[in-house]
């Protein structure tokens, strides 16, 4: 409802009421008035009647007393007119019809001497007295609805000026500031000061501030803008991943090197927590909610990724908290660091291999030199036609030993880099067989047999040393590793054509490789053996021999079913 409607009704109300009011009160009292002059009337008449109620009785004359009585009822205000002894003998009486109303009736006694002789009873009809409200009655509401519509139209001109035109102004102006136009304003009559003038000024202050407010918010705004499109470029330029959790740890936000990082779109992650992304310790060791506040900088950790790869990253993260210091989230920074270590480690790889480089050079001729006598003094005593052919065959096995050792140590220089391949047609069935041989000895005193299942290769191009160097690492990798067990096993090796290439297989029965550990089997210097029983360099030795002959090497191990090398060799050559 209209303010302009509520404020007619509750006038109109108000007038109603009053108006009401006073014509009951002023009805009562006209009536009051009436009826006290019908009183006084009827007391008159019967003050005359008396005298000649009197006489007539004493001259029984009641013929009289009747013809008074008959010329008194002529009045129209009056109904009836009884004359009644103290005995209850009607002396005379006179009556009209009945009108309409209830009768008023007065009554008068009539004495003598002190003694009362009768009553005279007056009724006199209410018709006049209630014609006369009813007149009064119209009067008042035709009154009130002549005053009520003329305050209703002095109202309409002063309300609409004072109230309805102020308050449309104000609805305009706010529905102006609704669309963020502050720079209307309500216009105020002069030399008024009424409620509704303070009120528009008090409205035109309040838009001055709110402008003023405004102005200074949309320069705040546009900082913040600013600011935060600051912060969005660096958060999407940033090459580390970066994501934001709530209070629930919930994650909220999700940059372009995360999404690149870890292969999970952000469409993916939003919304998902952390340990639901990450199925590792990343998430306790890089969420700031998992660390009780502390601050965490560059930790290294795993995460898996999307397609199951797992990387090394550094992490760093911290609480987010609101003006009221509440913790209110955790934001997580990460960096792949998988390739980093990779190349740490080769460094130190190389640092290492430079070392053995370093090592070898400087020993080489103090290992050399005695190799070399004793291969002299064999030659020497080989020559001797005096020895006996056991002897011969000793000399001959120290010989070829000697000549090994030679070999080793110019393969340990070229690891080291400070030898190249001596490529030349070479067989491989051969070099198998020479080491099988060479091994089969140790292997049978172990209880391990070694079968040689050798098809018809051809010849390929290669260091012959360097090959039968990778042949026998492996093949001592595997008796070792089944003479580690104690419970015996097989060592099968297999040569075969494939395509292009030239396959070797040494395939074990025994404990197999630790699923722990198969991801560093080639790394330099890494070795299960005890200290004095290996270098871990053999195996990779053996990768760096294979890459350099454009070869590969693969294995699969179980701890039921053993272990298996591949070593694939290509650049085939026909021998003639």
């Amino acid at each position: 409802m209209s303010i302009k409607r509520d404020f007619y009704k509750r006038l109109s109300l108000m007038m109603v009421v009053s108006v009401l009011v006073v014509s009951v009160l002023v009805v009562k009292k006209e009536r009051d008035i009436l009826i006290e002059d019908m009183q006084n009337r009827g007391e008159s008449i019967a003050r005359l009647l008396s005298t000649v109620v009197m006489e007539s009785v004493l001259t029984y004359d009641y013929v009289t007393l009747e013809r008074y009585v008959h010329q008194i009822v002529q009045d129209r205000s009056i109904n009836s007119l009884k004359i009644v002894r103290t005995d209850g003998e009607v002396l005379a009486e006179a009556a009209k019809d009945a009108k309409k109303g209830e009768p008023f009736v007065v009554s008068y006694p009539v004495e003598m001497g002190g003694e009362t002789l009768g009553n005279i009873h007056v009724s006199f009809s209410t018709e006049r007295v209630n014609a006369v409200l009813q007149r009064i009655i119209i009067s008042a509401i035709v009154f009130i609805l002549v005053i009520h519509g003329i305050a209703l139209v002095i109202n309409n001109l002063f309300f609409k000026k004072l109230v309805i035109q102020p308050v449309r102004m104000l609805i305009e102006v706010t529905k102006e500031f609704k669309k963020g136009n502050l720079k209307n304003r309500v216009n105020t009559p002069k030399n008024t000061n009424n409620e509704f003038n303070q009120l528009a000024l008090a409205f035109n202050d309040m838009a001055i501030a709110l402008e003023g407010s405004f102005e200074d918010l949309r320069e705040k705004q546009k900082e913040i803008n600013t600011e935060k499109t600051k912060i969005e470029t660096i958060v999407r330029s940033l090459a580390d991943g970066l994501f934001v959790t709530n209070g629930d740890g919930l994650i909220v936000s999700f940059n372009g090197a995360a999404e690149f990082i870890s292969g999970y779109g952000r469409d993916e992650v939003v919304g998902k927590d952390c340990e639901e992304i990450f199925r590792s310790r990343f998430c306790d060791d890089a969420c700031a909610l998992h660390n009780e506040g502390r601050i965490i900088r560059n930790k290294e950790t795993e995460i898996i990724t999307k397609d199951g790869r797992r990387l090394i990253v550094s992490v760093s993260s911290a609480l987010l908290r609101d003006s009221d210091s509440r913790i209110v989230g955790g934001v997580q920074t990460f960096r792949d660091v998988t390739a980093e270590k990779q190349r740490q480690e080769m460094l130190c790889h190389a640092e290492k291999l430079a070392a053995v480089g370093q090592m070898s050079a400087g020993i080489a001729h103090e290992i050399n030199n005695p190799l070399g006598n004793i291969l002299g003094f064999a030659d020497l005593l080989l020559k001797d036609a005096g020895i006996t052919d056991d002897q011969r065959k000793k000399l001959k096995i120290i010989a070829e030993q000697a000549d090994k050792a030679g070999e080793i140590v110019k393969g340990l220089l070229g690891f080291s880099g400070q030898r190249e391949a001596k490529l030349e047609m070479a067989s491989i069935n051969s070099i198998i067989e020479n080491v099988a041989k060479l091994l089969s000895t140790q292997a049978e005193n172990n209880g391990i047999k070694v079968a040689v299942q050798l098809e018809d290769v051809p010849y390929i191009k290669a260091d012959r040393r360097q090959i039968e160097q990778v042949i026998f690492n492996i093949l001592l990798n595997a008796i070792q590793s089944i003479e580690a067990s104690g419970r015996g096993g097989d060592v099968w090796v297999f040569s075969r054509k494939s395509d292009s290439d030239v396959e070797i297989e040494i395939r074990d029965n025994g404990p197999g490789i630790p699923e722990n550990i198969k991801h560093r089997i080639f790394d330099p210097f890494f070795t299960t053996k005890p200290v004095g029983k290996g270098t871990g360099l053999g195996l990779s030795v053996c990768l760096g021999i294979v890459k350099e002959h454009n070869g590969a090497i693969e294995f699969t191990s179980d701890s039921e079913k053993g272990t298996a090398f591949m070593v694939r060799l290509s650049n085939l050559r026909n021998h003639d």
